[in-house]
């Protein structure tokens, strides 16, 4: 019964805001190309994460929920919204949220899990909130933020299973393949410590993803559940966590890792030539084994994710992947569609919806704050494509 109430509040909630009405309608035209300058949409997109931090008293909200408003804060992503916020000179913003993260650390050095402050921790949450604190530690050299890193790299260290992946404190006690992106900010924490211990642990990540090569590419427990087709979003995270492990081991490992991530997004930009255009056409939002697409609608987080790390790779090898950039502006302009720059409304205004349409499964009738960030960091990415 209390479920019941709770959907019927939530869809009421949905179709009584006027300002909602317009997006519904939105949703049922065909994507158009946006008309307004890559500054426009960067400038958008950093003003709604701004107003999404200053809807909470600490962190940044996990978005704008057309079923619920604004969400409580998001540990794992106010982590990895700083070194975006650090990119546009919003120093203090960026500062503010890594005093808030140590204050809400665990006594155990991990970070909470989930949306709001949650008394458990989840190993990717703090992997993510490690690429915020190394970040402010190169940015201002204070002490105290690499001091948190350590103490969450410590319980990293401390929980991760003798061959290498993460089983403990993860979602249904189940590895990942995007776990890359909690041995990337293991390197990092090396990085500025010298201690070797966290640079071993994240070569046994490593090397136990290894074995989960897939014959197509790809690896095995790269979706969000066990069973399920992967995502853009997760293969992004997989992928581009395995790229910046490759940069920051260095030889021989940096060309062997940057090879093989070369070769899953090729395979991903031949197998998806068709829907790697400007809109209407969409990416689709799941990709199976064969890299064919296994969804209706489109993920845009993974879309701007994608187009970084297609921009990535094309910046270490330019004569070789033109078509990498070709394909990360599309994605762009994708993304950049459906971001909100004609609503007035101060909720929606720069925000990336999670799916397109916006009732996608991934995350439906939501702007997560994780949305407009990856755009963020897309755009200004390609700033440094030629001109």
């Amino acid at each position: 019964m209390k479920q019941h109430l709770i959907a019927l509040y939530e869809n009421l909630r949905l179709a009584s805001r006027p300002h909602h009405w317009s997006v519904l309608w939105r949703d049922r035209q065909e994507t158009r190309p946006s008309t307004f300058s890559d500054d426009e949409h960067l400038a958008a997109a950093i003003s709604w994460l701004c107003r999404a931090q200053d809807v909470v008293a600490g962190g940044v909200s996990a978005g704008y929920f057309f079923k619920r408003g604004w969400m409580p804060p998001y540990p794992e992503t106010t982590g990895y919204i700083i070194p975006t916020l650090l990119a546009v000179d919003q120093t203090d913003r960026a500062i503010a949220l890594g005093e808030w993260e140590i204050e809400v650390q665990l006594p155990s050095g991990g970070v909470r899990g989930g949306i709001g402050l949650n008394d458990y921790p989840i190993v990717f949450n703090t992997g993510q909130v490690i690429l915020g604190w190394t970040a402010l530690y190169r940015a201002t050299a204070e002490e105290r933020f690499l001091t948190a890193a350590v103490r969450a790299a410590d319980w990293l260290l401390d929980i991760q299973d003798p061959d290498g992946k993460w089983t403990r404190h993860t979602y249904l006690d189940a590895p990942r393949a995007y776990h890359t992106r909690v041995a990337w900010p293991l390197l990092e924490v090396h990085a500025a410590t010298g201690e070797k211990s966290y640079r071993a642990a994240a070569e046994r990540f490593l090397q136990w993803l290894e074995i989960q090569r897939l014959p197509a590419g790809g690896f095995a427990h790269m979706a969000l559940e066990p069973g399920q087709v992967p995502i853009t979003h997760t293969i992004a995270y997989t992928l581009r966590g395995l790229l910046e492990c490759g940069l920051a081991l260095g030889p021989p490992s940096q060309n062997e890792l940057i090879d093989l991530v070369s070769s899953d997004v090729r395979q991903l930009v031949t197998a998806q030539q068709a829907q790697l255009q400007a809109p209407p056409a969409k990416l689709p939002a799941a990709l199976d084994e064969n890299w064919h697409g296994r969804a209706r609608h489109s993920c845009l987080p993974g879309n701007a994710q994608l187009a970084i790390l297609l921009l990535k790779l094309h910046a270490l090898a330019p004569a070789q992947t033109a078509d990498f950039a070709h394909a990360a502006q599309t994605l762009i302009e994708q993304v950049k569609a459906g971001q909100f720059l004609t609503n007035e409304n101060t909720s929606l205004f720069g925000g990336v919806p999670a799916s397109a349409p916006i009732g996608g499964a991934y995350v439906p009738y939501a702007l997560p704050n994780w949305g407009a960030k990856f755009l963020a960091d897309a755009l200004l990415l390609k700033r440094t494509l030629p001109a």
